[in-house]
């Protein structure tokens, strides 16, 4: 009898969509998170839907609970629904679509590309406190080149705390002033990592320790993420900025430009090409 090693196993796994104990959650992730799936810890939508539709899962006594990670949008989402429904299997495969996080408009976080948007479910839940989770869209710009294992990288949580930045200003210190346009100059961000974070739900706590938003030319704020998944803190971070109206800003920009531009180094001659008949040794 051939020996089959754990290795194989959880390639097995992660192939058919079927967890390794009939009593373990289903997490469900983008195609993109190719180490969590192979090390068997959740499954794609693709192979989710396609092991039901052969029936890998006809036989489930007891019902199990598909939990949506990161990577998902709601056409992934609705496949797996249609295999579910198709195949009977509506009171033992257990997903509501609705758990599926909204993400704020592109715009709210200075994006042109919806992918890219980091930010849903985005709620003022306190005087200058925020809630919000992580959306990570299977083709974002952030997972398109990057290997880091299971774990999500920490350049997203990065770009999570600065985008949670924008949209709370944008959505609200923002608001009195609906026809002008701002622009941001970030002046701090320091984050901190105390766990990995992988490609799970996962939400943003944020706290306005400053919202100086009362001169409009010289608006200043300090604010402070918590990323809790799993019920546990696993990185802070804070970002300080200072929000100016776009019709002073630009300039002031394009003057620290043309300062930049000035300080480049002086024209000089061109390199000597090396096949110029330069002098130069044989190789043999």
């Amino acid at each position: 009898m051939p020996v089959v090693s754990r290795a194989d196993e959880r390639n097995r796994v992660a192939m058919s969509g079927m967890p390794s104990s009939a009593t373990t959650p289903i997490v469900l992730v983008g195609d993109r998170f190719e180490s969590f799936i192979a090390a068997g810890l959740g499954t794609s939508a693709h192979g989710l839907a396609e092991a039901v539709g052969h029936g890998a899962w006809d036989g489930l006594a007891e019902p199990i609970q598909i939990h949506l990670g990161q990577g998902l949008d709601e056409a992934a989402v609705a496949t797996v629904v249609e295999a579910v429904e198709r195949r009977g299997l509506g009171d033992r495969l257990l997903l509501d679509p609705r758990d599926l996080p909204a993400p704020v408009p592109p715009g709210a976080v200075h994006k042109r590309d919806a992918r890219n948007v980091l930010l849903a479910d985005l709620v003022h839940d306190g005087a200058d406190t925020f809630e919000a989770s992580l959306r990570l869209h299977n083709d974002n710009e952030l997972v398109l080149d990057h290997q880091s294992g299971p774990h999500l990288q920490g350049m997203i949580l990065v770009e999570a705390a600065r985008q949670l930045l924008l949209a709370v200003c944008e959505l609200e210190y923002l608001r009195p002033w609906p026809d002008w346009t701002f622009s941001f100059l970030l002046t701090q961000l320091d984050t901190r990592f105390h766990r990995p974070v992988f490609p799970l739900p996962l939400r943003m706590q944020m706290t306005a320790h400053r919202a100086d938003t009362a001169d409009v030319n010289r608006m200043r704020l300090g604010l402070e993420t918590r990323f809790v998944q799993g019920g546990r803190e696993a990185a802070t971070s804070t970002v300080t900025a200072s929000v100016h109206p776009s019709e002073r800003f630009r300039p002031m920009e394009r003057r620290a430009a043309e300062v930049a531009i000035a300080a480049l180094p002086q024209a000089r001659p061109l390199a000597v090409p090396a096949n110029s008949g330069a002098e130069s040794f044989p190789t043999s």
